[in-house]
């Protein structure tokens, strides 16, 4: 395979060479055939004119296409190319005029000047030439107009200012310039549109009118200067650099106006209250834009509804005669006046604007900020508040008695004034006392913060109270609003601390009571007699305290202190009984007088009338001492104790006869004592009564007189009376059996004499 296409590849060659060696003549152009040169004297196009083939003596001819322009010297060449040779070189010189001209291309044709059958042309036959643009035939480009404009900003619209530009030279093609504007000071942005871009030149324009946009910018300036640029070209032009640029005068515009300060906090009290509104003037005061024509510009109030809101011609008075502020030539300050109302009503702050309408702004001026003024009258009157504790508080000492409440609520803090807001303080309490036990050992908590909502006027300061179980003297504590810590603008007034007390608790001078009960009760032994008394003095036993109680003797029958019988017991009515600090219990035995009668039934009453403590002063009128529920008791006087009365059971009178069947007759006549305690001895005597009471003798009745005993426990005896018989014929008889006197503590009843009929 590798040999066969070896031999193939020779046979192609030698058919090739026999082709160019061996039949016609070719005439061709070599080397260079297209060219693009400049329009200079220099320029020289060289053309190669190669002959192959059969050698023959050939002449070619060189010329252009079309007409003659003018733009080379030859337009038309001969070469002659002996058999002896292969190739002729024609030179085609460029011809430079001063015609702007664009790129033009032409072409030179290779011909023969006769046909022959030998000779033929071959390929490439022609060539082309083009001579790049000259003569600047796309043109120069620069302005032509003044080089200095001014023109004035326009006001509420736009204003064009043409730009003309002229396109020297050649006018071939499209060109397009670019522009730009620059200095100011201020960006160009701001005053023209566009600030930068580009201006086209049609084919075979000239001169072009581009109008450029001055903005109304609503920008305070002074007179500014800006140049325009031409920057670059393209599409084959130039730019005239000695008419690249022009310049533009904005003259001054936009004077600003505005208020100097955008707010005025003013106190009520203020009076008059001035706002300078200028005009022509930068913020740091320098003069700015036009002042040689009037300005005026109207303003407007804006209040609102809220308590927030100040009121016009209740709050404050506007002083204008008319809303229009106006600013005459090169005046550049000026002022309106309100007046402000000083009231006595609790107000918070209160604000309103004064705004400058844009729209009625009259003149070569403009609004600037700030153009809207907020006045604040500052809280007058205390709108929110004068916070202090409830003097009603003050009007009897604050008492809080542990024993008997957890929570105490009567602490309560006003809000007088204002009560505009939302408003707190925080308060704390602490001892007024040495001791150094935490607050929070009597009661929760011990500070806090009362808060009052809008409108609210009183607060309620809940303090949890802790009930311990052990004695305590009263204690003082201080309740202080703190004044710095108050929010929401209100203030902290006199008074500002309660001075207030946890009474004494859990009977830390004692409960004072009879104890024990069963040890209330008289007693009698051969030393006398007694009433035998027990107290106790329970819980706390601080201080000396003195027991009030009265003893009395009732007699049987009712109850009743008012019928107290005096001269039994060895006391007054009214006693008092000492109980020493730190003692717990006395004992008492009060002596009954020993020629006191003790009725039975009757009563010993035994009234606790009160306690007081006597050698202390407590801080706070005090819960104790104080008594026991049990405050009477009363002790019967029963029969083993009474030694009271001693009578005949009946005062009926006692019919007797004279015996008949005996000599004698023994009466027993039942005598009974109220009370058994101890020995009584009764005298008793007869005595004749009636209108024959001297019949009456010992031979009828004896003995007149005599005495009984009542031993130790006996309540009854008999007298025993002998009623004689005799034969002496005699009228009934009345004899009176007299009690007469008695030893012992007893004393006679009602019933202490007795009527005897001796019926004969």
């Amino acid at each position: 395979m590798g040999m066969h296409s070896d031999s193939l590849l020779v046979y192609l060659i030698l058919a090739v060479l026999i082709c160019f060696t061996s039949g016609e003549t070719e005439v061709k152009f070599s080397g260079q055939t297209e060219f693009v040169v400049n329009e200079t004297s220099t320029t020289v196009i060289r053309l190669v004119i190669e002959r192959t083939g059969k050698p023959a003596n050939v002449t070619a001819i060189v010329s252009i296409h079309g007409e003659d322009t003018g733009d080379f010297f030859d337009t038309y060449a001969a070469a002659f190319i002996p058999d002896t040779e292969t190739n002729r070189t024609v030179y085609i010189s460029v011809c430079d005029d001063d015609l702007p001209e664009a790129d033009e291309t032409f072409t030179f044709y290779l011909t023969l000047p006769k046909q022959s059958a030998k000779i033929k042309l071959g390929s490439p036959k022609t060539v082309t030439v083009t001579i790049l643009s000259n003569d600047n035939a796309f043109g120069i480009i620069s302005f032509n107009m003044s080089a200095l404009i001014t023109v004035n900003e326009p006001q509420g619209r736009n204003e064009f200012v043409p730009l003309t530009l002229i396109r020297e030279r050649g006018t071939y093609g499209t060109v397009v310039v670019t522009f730009e504007i620059k200095d100011g000071p201020n960006p160009a942005e701001e005053d023209f549109s566009p600030a930068k871009g580009n201006i086209t030149f049609a084919p075979g324009k000239s001169v072009l009118i581009y109008n450029l946009t001055v903005l109304d910018d609503q920008i305070p300036e002074n007179d500014e200067l800006f140049v325009v640029y031409l920057r670059s070209v393209e599409g084959g032009a130039e730019i005239n650099t000695t008419k690249n640029s022009i310049q533009i005068i904005v003259r001054k515009n936009d004077s600003p106006v505005r208020f100097i300060q955008s707010t005025y906090m003013v106190p009520e009290e203020a009076d008059v209250l001035r706002i300078q509104v200028v005009r022509g003037k930068d913020d740091s005061g320098k003069l700015i834009g036009p002042d040689d024509c009037e300005v005026s510009v109207t303003y407007t109030i804006i209040t609102g509804n809220s308590t927030s809101h100040a009121q016009l011609n209740l709050d404050f008075l506007d002083l204008q005669p008319n809303t229009t502020i106006v600013f005459p030539p090169l005046v550049h300050e000026t002022y309106i006046k309100f007046k402000i109302l000083d009231d006595a009503i609790p107000e918070i702050a209160e604000t309103f604007q004064i705004v400058l309408l844009k729209d009625t702004l009259q003149g070569d001026a403009v609004l600037v900020n700030p153009s809207t003024v907020h006045v604040t009258i500052q809280p007058n009157d205390k709108p929110y508040g004068v916070l202090s504790i409830n003097s009603i508080l003050f009007a009897q000492i604050v008492i809080i008695d542990e024993d008997k409440i957890s929570r105490f609520e009567g602490i309560t803090i006003v809000r007088n004034g204002g009560t505009h807001g939302n408003v707190s303080v925080t308060w704390v309490i602490i001892r007024n006392s040495s001791d150094p036990s935490p607050v929070t050992a009597d009661l929760i908590p011990e500070t806090g913060e009362i808060y009052f909502d809008q409108g609210q006027m009183l607060v309620t300061l809940p303090l949890n109270i802790l009930n311990d179980d052990i004695p305590e003297e009263a204690e003082p504590y201080l309740l202080q609003l703190l004044a710095h810590t108050v929010q929401g603008g209100a203030e902290v007034s006199e008074p500002s601390e309660l001075l207030f007390y946890i009474q004494d608790s859990d009977d830390v001078y004692g409960l004072i009571k009879f104890y024990p009960l069963e040890n209330q009760k008289i007693e009698s032994n051969p030393t006398g007699r007694f009433l035998s008394l027990s107290f106790a003095r329970e819980r706390g036993t601080v201080g000396d305290v003195q027991l009030i109680y009265t003893a009395l003797y009732i007699p049987a029958g009712d109850l009743d202190p008012e019928r107290a019988k005096d001269g039994i017991l060895n006391i007054s009515r009214n006693n008092i009984l000492t109980f020493p600090e730190g003692k717990t219990h006395e004992t008492l035995n009060i002596p009954i007088r020993n020629d006191a009668f003790l009725q039975n039934g009757a009563h010993f009453l035994i009234q606790l009338k009160g306690v007081e403590l006597v050698n202390k002063i407590p801080l706070v009128p005090s819960v104790s001492p104080r008594l026991g529920e049990i405050r009477n008791i009363s002790l019967r006087i029963t029969p083993d104790i009474a030694n009271g009365e001693i009578g005949f059971i009946s005062n009926l009178p006692i019919i007797l006869s004279e015996p008949e069947d005996s000599p004698a007759t023994e009466v027993s006549i039942a005598l009974h004592r109220d009370g058994t305690d101890g020995q009584a001895t009764v005298f008793w005597s007869l005595k004749p009564s009636g209108i024959n009471q001297k019949a009456v003798t010992h031979d009828d009745i004896s003995p007149f007189n005599g005495s009984v005993i009542f031993l130790s426990g006996q309540s009854d005896t008999t007298i025993n009376i002998t009623i004689k018989a005799d034969d002496i014929p005699e009228m009934n008889e009345t004899v009176l059996l007299t009690l007469d006197r008695y030893r012992k503590f007893y004393s006679y009843a009602s019933y202490a004499v007795l009527h005897l009929y001796i019926k004969k």
